[in-house]
């Protein structure tokens, strides 16, 4: 390590204690900081500029007081910057990422978050700047998240030539430290897990915003989409049927031989007589609701109704006294499809064309199902999954059978739904992906 000089000595005290006010400027602004703060090891070495990961912010003397000269604000906005990153677990990052993109898709959501907090102490010259870049963002974008955002770059959206200017407006610190995996002076600690800590961190500093009645705000909306349960709609689709017990022999517990050689052995008399059943799932009377209404069109709807489709057909969950109806409604049922077969299934999905697009009201779907229901055309009502954005009125009431509501939801805003239903919440691009 090279050997400081007494100028450099003075210089790294004055460092310190730049970024100890700006680190003390952040807690009493924004408390709701101390944990991210507290987990961070500031480490002054001459060989960096500014560089950070899930363990240390490393930082040279020089670097700081020509930033404080130039902004005093910039240190306070650039540390902010850094634990942003990781209370969004940026630096946690597969090895096939493209990391240029990916270092400014998680710059670009960050900034967009420290804006948004409107602080007079994170105020800086960058963020006039920024505000076209983010305004463009925003109107092709439902969220400016780091995932979203690095989708958007790796289509191929934005220009070659734009991507540097757009590092340099949204540079708050270097991510080598993301990618270094060699150097030992601050390689991220293997004793513990990292990754589960910060998001852990970010999990309770998330209720602590929530409490405080912090909703709506960009970092909320932001925290919670980081930290929102993943679900996985295939698995969750194959579970969500019926258990019928049908008489059939079971092959992979029956052994043929011995009931053959019994039947030779003893004239007609088995040894051992089949199994006459075994538990498997087949769909009986089962609704799908799609909501059609204004907000939930298009390929989204079109991507669900197929992988629905797909993962029953392919599951053999037809029986053949199905009764399957595929409703689409808004504020009132637009159109109902009743299924009796695989065959049936496999024409609607070619042939279906989307009704609706009113506002959305999810009663209509109980009222008609309860009619179904005293009618007996329904006699044996398993389940309804319905598939809508979740803004609508529901019944008072708990119906006789089990509901699933499958929300599209891509601003991670706060969903209700009764406590006697289930909720999987996707965004657009996971229901794609399906």
């Amino acid at each position: 390590m090279k050997t400081l000089t007494e100028r450099d000595k003075q210089v790294d005290e004055l460092a310190k204690e730049i970024v100890q006010l700006a680190r003390n400027i952040i807690l009493m602004n924004m408390r709701y900081m101390a944990r991210a703060i507290g987990n961070i090891k500031m480490v002054s070495d001459m060989s960096y500029g500014f560089a950070s990961n899930a363990s240390y912010i490393v930082y040279s003397p020089y670097s700081i007081l020509i930033a404080y000269r130039e902004d005093e604000n910039l240190i306070t906005r650039n540390l902010m910057h850094a634990y942003l990153h990781e209370l969004f677990r940026h630096s946690f990052v597969s090895d096939n990422i493209h990391q240029a993109l990916w270092n400014l898709a998680s710059d670009i959501a960050v900034e967009n978050v420290i804006n948004s907090l409107n602080k007079d102490v994170l105020h800086a010259e960058r963020e006039r700047k920024q505000k076209d870049i983010l305004e463009r963002l925003s109107s092709v974008l439902p969220s400016l998240s780091a995932e979203r955002i690095y989708s958007y770059l790796v289509e191929g959206n934005i220009p070659a030539y734009e991507y540097d200017a757009w590092h340099e407006v949204f540079k708050g610190d270097d991510h080598e430290l993301w990618y270094d995996t060699k150097n030992a002076d601050y390689r991220v600690s293997t004793d513990i897990d990292l990754e589960r800590l910060w998001q852990d961190i970010s999990k309770k500093m998330l209720n602590e915003l929530e409490t405080v009645g912090g909703k709506k705000t960009a970092l909320v909306q932001s925290m919670r989409e980081i930290n929102r349960t993943r679900y996985n709609y295939t698995e969750f689709l194959k579970r969500f049927g019926v258990h019928n017990e049908t008489m059939r022999i079971s092959e992979e517990e029956f052994d043929t031989s011995y009931y053959t050689y019994g039947l030779e052995l003893l004239g007609n008399i088995p040894l051992i007589e089949p199994l006459e059943y075994s538990d498997y799932q087949k769909i009986r009377d089962f609704v799908i609701a799609i909501d059609t209404s204004g907000s939930v069109q298009g390929e989204i709807v079109q991507k669900f109704i197929q992988h629905t489709h797909d993962v029953l057909a392919s599951q053999n969950r037809f029986d053949q006294d199905m009764n399957l109806y595929i409703l689409q409604c808004d504020d009132e049922i637009r159109d109902i499809a009743v299924i009796n077969t695989k065959e049936e299934f496999e024409h609607y999905f070619k042939e279906r064309e989307i009704k609706g697009l009113g506002r959305t009201d999810f009663r209509p779907v109980f009222t008609y199902i309860n009619q179904l229901m005293k009618e007996r055309r329904i006699r044996d009502m398993r389940g309804l999954l319905y598939f809508t954005d979740g803004k609508g009125k529901f019944p008072e009431q708990a119906p006789s059978y089990d509901t699933a509501f499958i929300i599209h939801n891509d601003s991670m805003s706060e969903i209700y739904v009764p406590e006697w239903a289930m909720k999987i919440e996707l965004m657009g691009e996971e229901i794609m992906n399906l």
